[in-house]
């Protein structure tokens, strides 16, 4: 690779990161501020439906994921007309077939409630949720029809625009949710807000984006690319949900739905720094990494640890500060309603330790070895749903917290196996940063302390 080209991909990195970064954090910003004003309109267990709903609606997206984007993005036929057109197409059947099996889950979880098969203290029990689920099926469909020139302009690195749709979709639907929940306090707002956003977010993806232009078309040559690449990550995104959601699915077999929306409250506040470089290892390292690849796999590694080291450092100091000041910071946002989200925050803080684990899988897949990203979230995923259960029952709720914290510190060996099988792997650079998390932790109990801040 020459200079030139790795200057430009340096550059169109740095501008992407420049702009995901201001996304994720007006993001962050904004839902934390609407998640504020909410807490005050809305009760608890709205919360801890509203939870479920998407974790059913991420759940059924993610079963049907065929790895569109990352293929877009990795292939070398990505830029082609009549492969985008190809992927469209799949995206929009893809949005129906989410439809149809939400409603169907909708219809059976009805039935189940009905003939009394579900615990009626847990938050499967609720006679809202089937209907909840139902509506919100909806925008499966209306995402389905987005412009597919957004995964385009993710591969080429060219997050401004996209970056802007997010923000605008995601301001439009909650502007309009806090001005309905002022007159109508009641869940259905917070779905109403979510299909405003899908319809945005379609409506700017074609009106502000220009590139190619799509049209159904099913390519025989196009459809085996997306399968034969989409295979392992249909796999990996069935066990990507599971690990990603697997908490609010098993505790709301055990919580009523007002301790669900509590726990929500302390996953949204541990997630936003953890969702921040997952959308960026996502949407720009991948990217950029798949770019190397393609023309100098042997510069590869030395980016990897380059951005991983960064990435480490940051994650780490933010799990230490939370984990010793995350009782404080849910006392200065909330009311007492939500006060048990403190110890829940500082508990699932120790989750933003192994961040920069998961940066291996994307460099993997990168690479085109997509089976051994899902070999790796599988381990975690077994550990996460055999672990949990066993914790709560011995143990009670901080326990099973406990364990969703630590979860991925089972697949450290299986990460390192990989990177290790590849010559990927640099055993000092892994834990370099690890005693940052000590050093934050201590540091903010001391200043804590000392303010008198600490409650």
């Amino acid at each position: 690779m020459t200079d030139t080209s790795s200057k430009g991909i340096k550059n169109r990195a740095i501008r992407s990161s420049v702009w995901v970064l201001a996304g994720q954090l007006g993001n962050q910003f904004i839902r934390l501020a609407s998640n504020l004003i909410m807490t005050r309109l809305l009760v608890p267990e709205m919360f801890g439906l509203m939870s479920i709903v998407f974790v059913f609606l991420t759940g059924v997206s993610m079963l049907s994921d065929v790895g569109l984007r990352a293929n877009i993005i990795q292939s070398k036929r990505g830029d082609s007309p009549l492969f985008l057109s190809t992927a469209w197409s799949v995206q929009v059947v893809r949005g129906f077939l989410i439809f149809i099996v939400l409603l169907i889950v909708a219809i059976s979880l009805s039935l189940m409630v009905s003939s009394g098969a579900i615990s009626p203290d847990s938050t499967y029990a609720s006679p809202e949720l089937p209907f909840l689920i139902a509506v919100t099926a909806s925008t499966a469909i209306i995402s389905g029809f987005n412009s597919i020139n957004l995964q385009l302009m993710n591969r080429n690195l060219q997050m401004g625009k996209v970056t802007l749709i997010e923000l605008l979709s995601q301001t439009i639907g909650i502007i309009l949710m806090i001005s309905i929940a002022i007159f109508w306090r009641e869940v259905w707002v917070l779905v109403i807000a979510a299909i405003a956003s899908a319809l945005v977010k379609l409506i700017l993806s074609h009106k502000l984006i220009t590139g190619v232009k799509t049209k159904f078309m099913f390519d025989r040559d196009s459809w085996h690319e997306i399968f034969n690449f989409g295979k392992w990550i249909f796999i990996g995104s069935i066990l990507g949900f599971l690990l990603g959601n697997g908490d609010r699915i098993l505790l709301a077999g055990y919580l009523t739905p007002e301790k669900l929306g509590v726990y929500s409250i302390a996953f949204l506040l541990a997630g936003a720094c953890r969702e921040l470089f997952k959308k960026l290892i996502v949407t720009v390292f991948y990217p950029a990494i798949s770019e190397v690849t393609r023309s100098d796999p042997e510069h590869a590694k030395r980016i990897y640890y380059k951005v991983r080291l960064r990435v480490d450092a940051i994650t780490l100091s933010v799990a230490g500060f939370l984990m010793a000041a995350g009782s404080d910071v849910v006392s200065l946002l909330y009311d007492n309603r939500y006060i048990e989200a403190g110890w829940m925050l500082e508990l699932l803080s120790l989750s933003l330790v192994f961040v920069g684990f998961s940066m291996a899988g994307m460099f993997l897949m990168a690479r085109g070895n997509s089976k051994s990203y899902s070999v790796m979230i599988f381990v975690s995923v077994l550990f996460l749903f055999t672990f949990v259960p066993l914790a709560y029952h011995h143990f009670g709720l901080y326990g099973a917290i406990l364990v969703i914290a630590l979860n991925q510190v089972v697949d450290i060996p299986t990460t390192f196996y990989y990177l290790k099988k590849s010559n990927l792997l640099i055993l000092r650079k892994e834990f370099i940063m690890v005693p940052l998390f000590f050093i934050s932790f201590f540091l903010t109990k001391t200043i804590l302390d000392i303010t008198g801040l600490s409650t």
